[in-house]
Order: structure tokens, then sequence, then C-alpha cells
């Protein structure tokens, strides 16, 4: 029961991590913000989109087009956003800090 276990938990642990390395490559990703933006643009000149909807999902594509940047440079301030006006503040102690 105990093996059985074990196995289960390290295929789900196994599985969660690959979906999770998937996300964050995604998210990380210059091209498909791009063509993203590509095709927001598209939908305005269409009219399938107002300037309103178009001027926020552009600010929001291009912030987060300059987080990745700063993140490859290693400038990153530790806020993540998650789209939709959510931002996630996150900070890293390292082992060496005293308590």
């Amino acid at each position: 029961m105990i093996i059985l276990d074990s196995l289960l938990i390290g295929g789900i642990k196994f599985v969660l991590d690959k979906v999770a390395s998937a996300v964050n490559e995604e998210m990380n990703d210059e091209g498909s913000l791009r063509e993203e933006l590509l095709a927001a643009q598209m939908r305005l000149e269409l009219g399938e989109m107002d300037e309103e909807d178009f001027v926020v999902l552009e600010r929001d594509i291009l912030a987060r087009l300059r987080e990745i940047r700063d993140a490859q440079r290693g400038e990153s301030s530790g806020a993540v956003s998650l789209g939709g006006g959510f931002e996630v503040d996150v900070s890293f102690r390292g082992g060496d800090e005293e308590s």
C-alpha cells in the first residue's frame, strides 16, 4: 500500500511539475505576447474591439514584456503581474541571513 501511494504521489508530482514548467514558459514567452498584441491590433482595426479595451490590453502586454526583459537582466522588482489587474509581490530570502 505504501509503495502504491508513493508511486501515485511521485507520478502526480511529476505531472504537476511539467504543467508548471509549461505555464511558466508560456508566461515568459515574448513571442506569444507579441502575437497577442498583434491579434488585438487586428481586432481593433476590424472593429471587434473598441479603443479603450485595446489600450488596457496593450498596456498590460507591454508591462509584461518589460517585466520579462527586466527579469532576464536580473533587475526584477519582485512584483509579478498575473493579468486581469492582479499583481503579486514576491520576495526571496537566502539562507545566509541572520534571524
